[in-house]
């Protein structure tokens, strides 16, 4: 997904937060993991500006869920 989003045009240079969750697939890690997704964007939610404190939200997260989180922030 973030590949896809350097690829395009640039038009309108919006913050876009790629994450990604590993969830290993079958029915369990998959309820398991949307849940966690759901955690994290009320996590997310939460912050006045996701953009000045991802790193602690993320930090958060894992030190809560003990799940490694890989991110980006891009711009489109």
């Amino acid at each position: 997904m973030g590949e896809y989003l350097h690829s395009r045009d640039q038009a309108f240079m919006r913050s876009v937060l790629v994450i990604n969750l590993e969830v290993k697939d079958n029915h369990e890690e998959a309820a398991i993991g949307a849940q966690l997704a759901f955690d994290l964007c009320q996590m997310i939610e939460a912050s006045d500006s996701w953009e000045d404190s991802i790193d602690e939200i993320i930090a958060a997260f894992e030190t809560k869920h003990r799940r490694k989180l890989l991110y980006s922030i891009s711009f489109y």
